[in-house]
């Protein structure tokens, strides 16, 4: 049986959310001075060579719009490679090889 990780980005102060397409959340990219290469790594390293990734509606359509055309770099080479699943609640094509909805579409 394979382990299931819940990898939440989140501030010290309650801030999931990284950046919004539409404009609605003030403090869109707040944390952008404060990124390095080395927490990149440690965020690399916790994820693991291999995994799969589940992601929300909302979530996949943001990420799909930006992960498979991002320029090559650890990260995105590194979620690009990977397995990702979605729920989708309309019957849809997800972008990328590597990607599969989940249940009926």
């Amino acid at each position: 049986m394979r382990k299931l990780k819940i990898m939440e980005h989140i501030s010290l102060d309650g801030v999931i959310q990284h950046s919004a397409a539409d404009g609605d959340f003030p403090y869109s990219d707040w944390t952008a001075p404060y990124r390095t290469p080395a927490g990149r790594d440690v965020i690399l390293a916790a994820y693991g060579a291999s995994f799969d990734l589940l992601l929300g509606r909302r979530t996949y359509d943001l990420w799909s719009g930006f992960w498979p055309k991002a320029p090559s770099s650890p990260m995105a080479d590194g979620l690009n490679g990977q397995q990702n699943m979605s729920l989708p609640t309309v019957r849809k094509v997800l972008n990328g090889a590597r990607s599969r909805a989940l249940g009926r579409t």
